[in-house]
């Protein structure tokens, strides 16, 4: 078998495959007992329907199909650009899309942008056995190129999402500084995850250091034998989610599934495709580019993947960024508490809107001095909306609450 390394993978895959497959009767008995016993206050959510304005593909770079979904109007002053984490897909912001399809309704010029990563969700597989964090990137930037081709953006990363935001602003600097106007970090980090001593982590590194060696020896190799394997053993993935995912001791049965199906339905070729870029990610260089704009950083204080030194050192390396904790939360806090996440995102982006608002009006008093030589004297009127009616001041967001028995906590640093 040594010397044969073909069949030392097909052993290896052929072992998940049974591993995950076997042991289904009674994980299936306590995640349905499981189940019965949570209180769920988003047991009517529909999650498989989100507010959706236009759903397309977007061919990237690689060839790869990238399935994509947008909220608003495209003539919108403002879009939201939202870039998910590894395992996961565009359904991890069904809150924030509410919140913002919410916003947009009542006036707003507002339009956000979802799509799901290549090799996760909707998107096709992925084109090689790895896949980088900068190819990652340029399929953000075909994807801005494809549908938000003009006006200012706002990016917002969580995990490997964030990763890529980093990515985007070293790769493309001169973009990066004419359009993005702000950027949202999620449970994201700027370097060192090879370093992470949790138990997530270390499997992770496991995986580097055994299973993608071997795979990378086989031609052409199938995952999806391992695949219908794990489809089948989704009570199993249940429990490891709730464990794991969550940092309540009670979360709700419907996020534990949201989340579980996002895991289970990635393909392990993306599973394994994913790993050495995470954990060599290493974008410090880049941080600078991100001073003098609006930068949001968010971690849960229960979060394994990306623990909360990671987010303390990417704030404390951009002058001016605002640092929340949310406490009780995990990996997704956008998530377990959609109401804090929402609401901060909600108030960055009203700080943007303003900020734009200003910009253009500047812009027009200019242009309006040299049309008519008049200097100040004939200043530009204030933009009006559409029925005619000047725009309203800073709007008062609405966003959605976290559950009654558990209170707000959050700590925030500017």
């Amino acid at each position: 078998m040594s010397r044969r390394p073909g069949l030392r993978g097909l052993a290896v895959a052929g072992g998940i495959a049974a591993g995950a497959a076997i042991a289904i009767g009674l994980p299936r008995y306590i995640a349905r007992r499981t189940r019965a016993s949570s209180k769920d206050p988003y047991a009517s959510e529909p999650f498989e329907l989100p507010p959706t304005n236009s759903v397309r593909t977007v061919v990237n770079h690689d060839g790869v199909p990238v399935h994509v979904e947008t909220v608003g109007a495209e003539d919108a002053g403002l879009t939201v650009l939202f870039a998910h984490g590894y395992l996961q897909d565009s359904s991890t912001f069904y809150f924030q899309r509410k919140a913002i399809a919410a916003a947009a309704s009542a006036g707003a010029s507002l339009r956000a942008v979802f799509y799901d990563q290549p090799g996760h969700g909707r998107s096709g597989p992925l084109p090689r056995t790895e896949y980088s964090i900068d190819e990652l990137a340029e399929t953000m930037h075909d994807i801005i190129a494809a549908v938000a081709p003009r006006g200012p953006l706002l990016l917002v990363g969580h995990s490997m999402g964030g990763m890529t935001v980093q990515a985007l602003a070293r790769r493309r600097p001169d973009f990066f500084a004419d359009r993005v106007k702000g950027v949202a970090f999620l449970s994201t980090s700027p370097a060192g995850l090879d370093t992470v001593e949790t138990k997530p982590m270390r499997a992770l590194r496991r995986v580097r250091r055994t299973v993608l060696p071997t795979l990378q020896q086989i031609t052409g190799w199938t995952p999806q034998l391992i695949d219908r394997a794990r489809l089948l053993s989704g009570d199993i993935g249940y429990l490891v989610t709730r464990r794991n995912a969550f940092a309540h001791a009670d979360p709700p049965h419907s996020l534990i599934s949201l989340v579980e199906r996002m895991n289970r339905h990635t393909p392990v070729q993306s599973v394994v495709g994913y790993v050495r870029a995470i954990l060599d990610h290493d974008e410090t260089a880049a941080l600078p580019r991100f001073a003098g704009i609006p930068v949001l950083v968010v971690v849960g204080d229960s979060d394994l993947l990306t623990p909360p030194q990671h987010s303390r050192r990417l704030a404390d390396a951009i002058p001016g960024s605002r640092f929340v904790v949310i406490a009780e939360a995990a990996h997704s806090p956008q998530l377990e508490y959609p109401g804090e996440i929402s609401q901060l995102l909600l108030e960055m982006i009203d700080k943007i809107m303003v900020s734009v608002d200003a910009a253009r009006g500047r812009e027009a008093e200019t242009d309006q001095a040299g049309a008519t030589g008049l200097g100040g004297a004939n200043r530009a009127r204030p933009r009006r909306a559409r029925d005619g009616s000047h725009p309203s001041p800073r709007r008062s967001w609405s966003p959605f609450s976290r559950h009654a028995e558990r209170g707000t906590h959050t700590h925030t640093e500017e």
